[in-house]
């Protein structure tokens, strides 16, 4: 597994001109450019906060109204939709490369990881639209920000965690990008981000607690919008992406080889 690992550090530079040129290539010809990048979390945000905060009344804050829903809607959106959109441009990366896979020496890790990593620039835009835009409302930068480059780090594992395993399932069973949304959408009502933890009965909260992914949020939230310090948030998270890491390259290095017969 370490010399998976390792194949794929010293193919470091065409990683890094894939991420490039798919990135490139998402935005050529675009009216919007990088901003359609954050089209579908936008979206999603103008739509939760009419719905939720307009209609519903919900507030993740005693005294908060639309804008701070808003702003903690958006704090988990960023995240989650750029695990989401690494997951699912990693199921189809063996197939969609089929031909550097079979006919070049380059190690199949190489093509989840170009998915894991080009959610990184999405990321970093939402980030920064969010930051400034809570500073404008009253949340200011404090020094809790310093952290935010090691939860980015820690999402960005946890998506290159499982990218492998979702990339060389979908080569032996075809249904995994057809079920791989259903399953994000699952996971997507068992995270508290259009929620407040408070609100989740006692008798469920162990399945929400058990959700990576709900850690992961709450520390984008503490952070940014409310100047806490999740040092145990980020110690569950970085143990749930270490043992993720190891099981799913466990499994990748036992199939890559036979996955070649099926493309």
């Amino acid at each position: 597994m370490f010399k998976l690992y390792l194949d794929l550090y010293r193919h470091r530079q065409s990683l890094f001109l894939m991420v490039r040129r798919d990135t490139l290539l998402r935005i050529k010809g675009t009216l919007l450019g990088p901003l359609w990048l954050l089209a579908q979390p936008l979206f999603l945000l103008l739509v939760y906060s009419f719905v939720f905060s307009g209609i519903l009344k919900i507030s993740f804050r005693p005294d908060g109204g639309s804008g701070d829903f808003a702003l903690y809607l958006f704090a988990a959106l960023v995240p989650f939709s750029a695990l989401q959109d690494g997951l699912q441009r990693a199921s189809s990366s063996l197939l969609e490369n089929r031909d550097l896979l079979l006919k070049t020496q380059m190690p199949a890790m190489v093509f989840p990881a170009v998915a894991s990593l080009g959610t990184l620039v999405q990321e970093v835009i939402g980030l920064s639209i969010l930051i400034l835009t809570a500073w404008f409302m009253g949340y200011a930068p404090a020094r809790t920000l310093l952290l935010l480059p090691l939860i980015v780090g820690l999402r960005l594992l946890l998506t290159f965690a499982l990218a492998p395993m979702v990339a060389v399932l979908s080569v032996f069973i075809k249904d995994v990008g057809q079920l791989l949304p259903m399953l994000m959408t699952a996971l997507f009502f068992t995270t508290p981000i259009i929620y407040p933890m408070e609100m989740i009965p006692a008798d469920y909260r162990f399945i929400i607690e058990s959700n990576p992914i709900t850690w992961l949020v709450q520390a984008y939230r503490s952070v940014i919008l409310e100047n806490e310090w999740p040092v145990d948030d980020l110690l569950v998270l970085g143990l749930a992406c270490l043992i993720l890491l190891a099981m799913t390259g466990a499994i990748f290095m036992r199939l890559q080889h036979r996955a070649k017969d099926f493309l």
